[in-house]
């Protein structure tokens, strides 16, 4: 009998081969998803990206004029500076014997000096009475002799870009002009391993609004606290130094000043008068020194005590021929 063929098994076909064509849409259609891929994750880094610099930004527009970080100027929470201070006066007849007024003339503010300007008193001094701010010069006035005095003003320096002025020490010029010399704060705070500090000076004819004055009035290592006047013989700057010594330097225009010398030692944050012939130099402590010359100076038994923190004096003559000094007090140091 013939053997029956099985109708259901199919006759073997040949494996179909992927022609190139396929391979070539298969390598197309990877490149455009990984490219895809690409275009969005860049953009999703572009996002990061600008989020992270708008976050600076953001943060450099909290930031002071020199990037500083406002915290290290939130003075009241300072345990110790010159948010403490207090500007406080003494009047004498002879600038040797002083007597304390016990009066606080303002608050949270340091070093201060005085000049007197058609019988007004400019007090001038370092203003620390707002937090987030960096150091300022603030004024008040007395027209009066010191019986009343004005609320307290912000000095405006045109021109003084992003230098911070401290230590104001005012010169009445003679053409009526007031000339404030300041020491350049900020250059330490940015590089406190700098060699040399630097004083510089503004002009006014108001005493309120200043601009500055181009170029530098003196420069030396480890100064602070300038003080000038004038005699005869010229200009002469004293400062202060770090280890307690009062240095001077001269001047033909009381704009450029070169090195002198040195005055005294075992003191600083000098304050100097010229009166009938003879030169005081005050010191913060307050100690008094003496001399016929402008160049060295010997302390006398004579200081100037209030009973709790007294420093960083400055004295000007009044119309009825008295003497004003103020001075920097403390409510860390209380009388």
């Amino acid at each position: 009998m013939p053997e029956e063929t099985n109708q259901n098994i199919q006759p073997d076909v040949p494996e179909k081969k992927p022609s190139i064509w396929s391979w070539f849409v298969v390598f197309i259609v990877i490149i455009i998803v990984v490219g895809l891929y690409c275009l969005v994750w860049n953009k999703s880094q572009v996002n990061v990206d600008n989020e992270n610099k708008n976050a600076e930004s953001d943060t450099f527009d909290k930031k002071d004029d020199k990037g500083a970080d406002p915290n290290m100027y939130n003075w009241s929470k300072m345990d110790r500076g010159p948010y403490h201070d207090k500007v406080s006066f003494a009047t004498s007849s002879d600038l040797v014997n002083w007597t304390d007024s016990e009066e606080i003339l303002v608050e949270h503010a340091s070093v201060p000096d005085v000049i007197i300007k058609d019988g007004v008193l400019y007090v001038y001094f370092v203003d620390v009475e707002t937090d987030g701010r960096k150091e300022q010069i603030g004024l008040i006035t007395s027209r009066d002799n010191g019986k009343t005095w004005s609320e307290r003003q912000i000095v405006n320096i045109e021109g003084i870009g992003d230098k911070t002025a401290v230590d104001p020490a005012p010169y009445l010029l003679d053409d009526g002009r007031i000339r404030l010399y300041y020491f350049d704060i900020s250059t330490t705070m940015r590089d406190p391993d700098l060699s040399e500090n630097t004083m510089y000076s503004a002009i006014s004819d108001d005493g309120i609004n200043f601009v500055e004055e181009s170029g530098v009035r003196f420069k030396h290592q480890a100064i602070f606290d300038p003080d000038v006047i004038k005699t005869d013989s010229g200009w002469y700057m004293y400062v202060g130094t770090d280890d307690q010594k009062v240095l001077y330097a001269t001047s033909k225009d009381g704009l450029d000043f070169e090195y002198g010398g040195e005055v005294m030692s075992g003191g600083a944050i000098p304050n100097v008068i010229f009166e009938s012939g003879k030169y005081y130099l005050y010191t913060g402590g307050i100690d008094i020194a003496t001399s016929n010359s402008p160049t060295s100076f010997t302390k006398t038994s004579k200081r100037f005590d209030s009973g709790g923190l007294t420093a960083d004096p400055g004295i000007v003559k009044l119309d009825d021929g008295s003497y004003l000094m103020v001075y920097k007090t403390s409510d860390k140091m209380p009388k």
